[in-house]
């Protein structure tokens, strides 16, 4: 159905953007926070709306906008447009929602930076970025906000960009990401010389049609991007050092946009990946062995914000897992909860650092329940949904993925699933315990109290962290299933359910071990506690805690190695060889210049003799021959 309202879901925050960017020095902070905001609560508004316009169409249709067209030539066209069909509507809720509420957090969070006119203008355009890539109707339209997306997250991830540590963790997600989009570009060309086309529309009804091994290219190299978007193994060291922007910045590209891009990739192409079972288990294994991955090493950081770091990590994995299997809903239902929770607890990890003065070591935190009842509280919301304690958002969405899996018939990643739910609960639980638990580790001083601009979006994404699970109970709403199953049945895929019994029981079972054993540690009077307080300060030793040093390897390794062969090229293949070669044959052509300069040098006697020698030799070469 042709609508005109998708374009304003990308104008509104763009409009902000470009606002805020040409009036940030002479707006006051909160006419700045005011805009940034009205923008995206506009853009949501319009989202909701689209909403309710889909809900009235039919099975298989769809809200479709075009804008113009991009490119055209003899038996090729390719038009711009938007698509608003339930898994974009369904990403955009979340996008524009979350975001709302992150904005509204920020209004007051950097009010005082005397950079809010350029975070907020920054802000929106990272909120346009991903509406725009999840609203496109081909993959050209995705590449161009996928691009964007990439700009956003290294503009603000390097916002205090006079810190040299900002700036370095910017250029590592910018250059990570760009390996992304080569994989992405190379998929594009393959599809394109398969399919002519790159719009949606035409691509996916020939999908049946076409080679295994092209659809297997084009699914793994499309995956090479989404596991850099996501932070899936093995390009995910640039995800533990985006926290150098400022928190918000974390809550919302870990909650609602930037890294749940990848995940959005693999769901908007699965006809291709459900044609080809080579790629699709590939996309499976790398979320299974992402999740086990985030979940083992942020049980040993102690930076707040790295271990939650770890933890978007290992729930992308799951997000990942659930679309290599075939269980499409069940990963976007996780999506979908997982922001909720995760930008909770960015937030309130933000209003802990703010009454500590900046202070992110856990280990130098503990006793502030008593003196931050509403962090403690909301925070411990967003630690139960995130381990999957019923009836909180995580475990319906968690428990669905794992039993997809299971009824699969994939029984190992079901228990590496099984695994990493322990572990979530376990290092969830030592961060809460270290944080709230127990007399204060250091001396804190009198904190500053986050205002009602902070606790307000604090407490509704409690809320919905505690309650939006059970919009998908069996026989009661199930919301996702009954709004997202029909786009992934349009193509004839079933979307693999399974009930609620042993297995479930299993999996609590795991986490609740994994939540006593964290007690036991880092509670207070705890062996594990005692032993953090005493290392406060000092940098994180071991491998786990240094992510078994991949980001090492990368720089020291295969950095190293690149810097070592420029400096050999550098100093001595290039002034050596490449320019000891042409400065070599320019002597020798200056010498031999110089030699017939000598015969050149205007005398007629000279002119004779060489005339004379000529005649000669030709005389004695014809008498000879």
């Amino acid at each position: 159905m042709e609508t005109t309202a998708l374009v304003w879901i990308i104008l509104f925050p763009l409009l902000g953007a470009v606002g805020l960017a040409l009036g940030r020095n002479r707006l006051s902070p909160r006419a700045i926070g005011l805009i940034g905001c009205s923008t995206v609560g506009a853009a949501f508004l319009v989202v909701l709306s689209s909403v309710i316009q889909l809900r009235s169409l039919g099975p298989g249709e769809a809200l479709v906008q075009t804008l113009f067209t991009w490119a055209k030539g003899q038996g090729f066209g390719l038009e711009f447009g938007l698509l608003g069909d339930a898994i974009s509507l369904w990403w955009l809720l979340v996008v524009t929602g979350v975001g709302f509420l992150i904005h509204i957090y920020a209004a007051e969070y950097m009010a005082s930076d005397p950079g809010v006119g350029r975070f907020f203008a920054e802000f929106n355009y990272f909120v346009f970025a991903m509406s725009l890539l999840v609203l496109a109707d081909n993959f050209v339209g995705l590449l161009i906000g996928w691009a964007s997306v990439g700009l956003a997250s290294y503009l603000l991830i390097g916002f205090w960009n006079t810190k040299p540590e900002a700036a370095a963790a910017a250029k590592k997600a910018f250059l990570l990401n760009a390996i992304g989009e080569v994989g992405i570009i190379l998929g594009l060309a393959v599809m394109f010389s398969e399919f002519r086309s790159w719009s949606y529309a035409e691509v996916f009804p020939q999908v049946s049609q076409a080679s295994p091994g092209i659809l297997t290219a084009i699914g793994l190299l499309l995956l090479v991007g989404a596991v850099a978007k996501s932070a899936q193994l093995p390009l995910f060291t640039w995800l533990p050092d985006a926290m150098q922007g400022p928190t918000p910045v974390s809550a919302l590209m870990h909650a609602a946009t930037m890294v749940t891009a990848g995940v959005y990739l693999m769901a908007r192409a699965f006809p291709i990946y459900q044609a080809s079972p080579a790629a699709l288990t590939a996309v499976a294994w790398v979320g299974a062995l992402t999740a086990l991955f985030g979940a083992i090493v942020a049980t040993r950081q102690f930076d707040i914000k790295r271990v939650l770091a770890y933890s978007t990590m290992s729930q992308l994995g799951y997000m990942m897992l659930g679309a290599g299997v075939g269980a499409y809903t069940q990963s976007l239902f996780h999506f979908f909860t997982h922001a909720f929770f995760k930008a909770l607890l960015f937030l309130g990890a933000g209003m802990v650092a703010h009454y500590l003065h900046g202070e992110q070591d856990i280990r130098k935190m503990g006793g502030l329940a008593k003196k931050q009842p509403f962090a403690y509280w909301t925070f411990l919301i967003g630690v139960l949904a995130i381990a999957g304690a019923p009836p909180f958002a995580g475990f319906f969405s968690k428990d669905e993925i794992l039993g997809a899996v299971l009824v699969q018939g994939h029984v190992f990643l079901w228990l590496i699933g099984v695994a990493v739910a322990g572990l979530t609960a376990y290092y969830m639980v030592r961060l809460f315990a270290l944080v709230f638990a127990g007399d204060p580790s250091h001396e804190h001083g009198e904190g500053h109290e986050s205002g009602a601009a902070m606790k307000v979006p604090v407490g509704l994404l409690a809320v919905l962290s505690a309650v939006s699970g059970l919009i998908a109970v069996p026989g009661v709403t199930s919301v996702p299933g009954n709004f997202l199953e029909p786009a992934f049945e349009l193509y004839g895929h079933h979307v693999p359910h399974a009930g609620f019994g042993w297995p479930v029981a299993v999996v609590l079972l795991v986490a609740a071990l994994g939540a006593y054993a964290a007690v036991k540690a880092f509670g207070p009077g705890g062996a594990g506690r005692a032993a953090a307080i005493v290392t406060a300060g000092a940098p994180p030793k071991g491998a786990l805690a240094n992510g078994l040093y991949i980001d090492d390897i990368y720089q020291k390794g295969i950095g190293g190695l690149f810097v070592g062969l420029s400096l050999a090229v550098g100093n001595g293949l290039d002034p050596y060889v490449i320019d000891g070669v042409v400065n070599g044959i320019g002597g020798l052509v200056k010498r031999v210049g110089q030699g017939v300069r000598q015969v050149h040098g205007g005398y007629l006697r000279r002119y004779a003799l060489t005339v004379f020698a000529g005649v000669a030799i030709f005389l004695i070469y014809f008498i000879l021959v």
